[in-house]
């Protein structure tokens, strides 16, 4: 019986002799789940998926897929015994053979090992290239290598996925569509894979666990819902850019009073004694627009989504907090206007710090 299908436990992720992540512990539980990581450019993501591979050796720790270990400080699987594909980033493609011939070369490291299998024409519709599969690699987009480069790992159907900013140079009127598509591959052919990316949008929505990688340490691994309304450090929502800390002093175990917006209720996510000055997380969906309250805010920068407005307001003590309006909302406030907030100001995970 197989406890978890995959598991990084107490590793130091190394590169060139560096530290790059330290003492990194996680899990995949089933056999098809996606995870994503995500963490700033140069932090050691892409260096976790090498190790992982097989390309890097662990010094303390293990990793383990399907119950046995294929890297510690005694024993070191070669890559290509583990049954991993790793599609990286930079062009993976082998420039003498056209995109077809590469990406046909996952089909044939795949012969007879799963029963069921995606088929080539399947995968090339899926990522919209077959007006370059007679082509050669240097005869296409960064955007269509990368998109040939993840079909190749697609088609060998791996124990594990390891894509490195799989969707980087996609134009982003097509990414949306791909991810879609990704998604519903993975699941329906249960390919476990872990994605490394620097979008978070991508990684909520691709990742049944995302972790945060910071500081060389992983910060944070846990469902995307939690990670971005009940982030577990300043590190966490500083890195997210998801809305801003204000300060407050807790009033009762459910309430806490701001100077700049008065009281506010709702449930902290872990308790303070009454008295204690805190630092609370306001996301742009916390606050709600009302002309007719008396909580007036300045509107110092407007930002139109198409299906909603982020306007950044001033308060009295000039800090800038973001706030969430549909853009069918009637009323368009212009920068230098004056914003209402609803009063009473009720938010239902108090995040503070």
């Amino acid at each position: 019986m197989i406890d978890h299908f995959f598991e990084v436990k107490n590793v130091d992720f190394v590169a060139g002799g560096k530290i790059k992540v330290r003492n990194v512990s996680f899990k995949i539980e089933k056999e098809g789940d996606v995870i994503c990581l995500l963490g700033p450019s140069g932090i050691g993501k892409t260096t976790i998926l090498r190790t992982i591979a097989g390309l890097e050796e662990v010094q303390n720790g293990h990793i383990k897929l399907k119950n046995k270990i294929i890297s510690s400080k005694d024993k070191n699987i070669e890559p290509e015994n583990r049954n991993i594909s790793l599609a990286f980033q930079e062009n993976s493609l082998f420039p003498h053979y056209t995109v077809e011939k590469n990406i046909l070369l996952g089909s044939e490291k795949n012969k007879g090992k799963k029963d069921q299998q995606i088929s080539f024409k399947e995968i090339v519709d899926l990522l919209d290239i077959e007006k370059i599969l007679d082509q050669y690699p240097h005869q296409i987009s960064a955007g269509e290598a990368q998109r040939a480069a993840l079909a190749r790992s697609l088609l060998t159907q791996p124990d594990l996925l390891l894509l490195d900013e799989p969707l980087s140079n996609v134009d982003q009127n097509f990414k949306e569509e791909i991810q879609v598509k990704l998604k519903n591959i993975l699941k329906s052919l249960k390919i476990t894979t872990i994605i490394v990316t620097h979008d978070s949008y991508e990684a909520f929505y691709l990742g049944s666990k995302c972790g945060i990688i910071l500081n060389e340490e992983l910060k944070q691994f846990d469902d995307p819902y939690k990670v971005y309304h009940l982030p577990n450090s300043i590190e966490v929502v500083n890195f997210l850019n998801r809305g801003v800390l204000i300060p407050a002093k807790v009033t009762s175990p459910k309430s806490l009073e701001s100077n700049d917006l008065g009281t506010i209720t709702g449930n902290f996510t872990k308790p303070f004694p009454v008295g204690t000055d805190v630092k609370l997380l306001i996301q742009p969906e916390d606050l709600q627009h009302d002309d007719h309250s008396n909580l007036k805010l300045e509107v110092i920068d407007t930002k139109f989504r198409g299906t909603n407005f982020i306007y950044t307001l001033k308060t009295s003590s000039n800090t800038l907090i973001p706030v969430f309006v549909h853009s069918h909302h009637i009323h368009q406030h212009e920068v230098d206007e004056k914003f209402g907030i609803k009063r009473p100001i009720h938010i239902e995970h108090l995040v503070c710090f």
